[in-house]
């Protein structure tokens, strides 16, 4: 690998990072408007409707035999998280979510060796202990621990099997199809779903808030970060590996606590920095 193609692929993957890590400040001021079931919708409603020349390009390649696994990508990893994101973000801020999504890799994994017999090792189930180890730090260390910190805790977590689900359905039932594809083509399922949604939805509280303009705003960003992230991401494993694309899951929660940080005036406290740590090391072995 030349050294500029070794910076570019450093560039795309902070880029990447920088995407998919600033959703969670995003979603958490749309929820100062919104309820958590409009911003779930109208996240996967815009995406939808961006991805709407790609689902075009590639709607030849559906076939009997991907149709329901590209349902079931489009539920788990669309619907699924952007709902249970936006419930917990109704109870905890956005700083606690972005570190709590660093168990993606590791929840993925588990879910691989139970399902569908992947392959294993000590340094891997020692990653994953570790990796459970921080988030329980995180669950039980909150300012404003109680009942609706724990559900919040929960609803990531629920977001989090929900996307490793989707990412096992993709890497075991879809294999023929290119990420790009399966994005687009599960969005055609989905995004009807979510418009059919919004069509029976009331739009009155939203509408009268003093901070409609700004929610509204952000969910459009949320929307085509969701598409943006997407399209880089693909070119990211493209041009590096899968290896080293999924270096991601280390950065997404420092571009989440930073924003959370400087923006929603999050306070972190030292348990919780030491947890996602721990966390990150269960990534770094569980990918070794």
């Amino acid at each position: 690998m030349t050294l500029s193609k070794k910076y570019s692929n450093w560039a795309l993957l902070l880029l990447v990072s920088f995407i998919w890590g600033s959703p969670y400040i995003l979603r958490e001021i749309a929820l100062k408007s919104y309820s958590h079931n409009q911003v779930a919708a109208i996240q996967v409603f815009l995406s939808f409707i961006l991805f709407l020349p790609l689902i075009f390009k590639h709607f030849k390649k559906l076939s009997k035999e991907n149709i329901l696994p590209l349902l079931l990508s489009g539920i788990t990893g669309n619907i699924g998280p952007s709902y249970f994101f936006a419930k917990a973000q109704t109870q905890i801020n956005s700083s606690v979510a972005g570190m709590l999504n660093a168990m993606l890799p590791m929840v993925t994994l588990l879910l691989a060796i139970l399902f569908f017999r992947a392959q294993t090792n000590k340094k891997i189930i020692g990653g994953i202990l570790l990796g459970f180890a921080g988030t329980m730090v995180i669950s039980f260390s909150g300012d404003s621990y109680g009942t609706s910190y724990f559900w919040g805790v929960f609803y990531v977590f629920m977001a989090i099997v929900s996307v490793a689900i989707s990412i096992n359905i993709v890497s075991f039932a879809l294999p023929k199809l290119t990420g790009t594809e399966i994005a687009s083509l599960a969005f055609l399922f989905v995004g009807p779903m979510a418009g059919c949604f919004l069509a029976f939805t009331d739009f009155s509280t939203p509408l009268a808030s003093e901070t409609f303009f700004r929610s509204s705003v952000m969910l459009g960003l949320l929307a085509l970060l969701t598409f943006v992230g997407v399209i880089f991401y693909n070119q990211l494993i493209k041009k590096s590996s899968h290896v080293f694309a999924a270096s991601i899951a280390y950065l997404i929660p420092i571009i989440a606590i930073f924003w959370g940080i400087v923006i929603g005036g999050d306070h972190i406290s030292i348990a919780q920095i030491a947890s996602i740590f721990l966390i990150l090391i269960g990534v770094n072995l569980t990918h070794r």
